[in-house]
């Protein structure tokens, strides 16, 4: 009887463990497509990234990321995003994304983004952001 609640419980816990971290990389997906949404319709954000020749390097050379940058990874800004954001949060933007977002929408999402990160942050995520763009294309 023991062996089998044991059992049960842990299987509850490795289930639940697994599902956060499921969610929370879907939720910084989304996030990260906000992100990229927002740099793509904003093309003057875009060039003054690529004025920076270290970042013009990494991002069309594959050379070493610059030493400024905080991380350089999907993997790394989605642990800064995650301990930015709650799973709230997260959830509310991922709503909003689905459904669509107006001008306004975008521009307090990505006013709220600015809010919560440093500007090293900000231009990592920008970064990482046109990386994963350049890849999926």
């Amino acid at each position: 009887m023991w062996k089998w609640l044991v059992g049960i419980v842990i299987g509850l816990i490795v289930f639940g463990v697994g599902a956060y971290y499921f969610f929370m990389d879907y939720a910084a997906d989304k996030v990260m497509d906000q992100v990229s949404t927002t740099l793509v319709a904003n093309e003057e954000e875009v060039n003054k990234l690529l004025e920076d020749p270290e970042i013009k390097n990494y991002l069309e050379d594959g050379e070493e990321a610059p030493e400024n940058l905080p991380f350089t990874t999907k993997e790394e800004a989605i642990k800064i995003v995650s301990k930015k954001y709650s799973v709230n949060e997260m959830v509310e933007m991922r709503d909003k994304v689905r459904e669509g977002l107006t001008s306004k929408e975008k521009e307090e999402i990505y006013n709220d983004i600015q809010s919560k990160f440093t500007e090293e942050e900000l231009q990592a995520l920008k970064v990482v952001a046109l990386k994963e763009m350049k890849k999926n294309q």
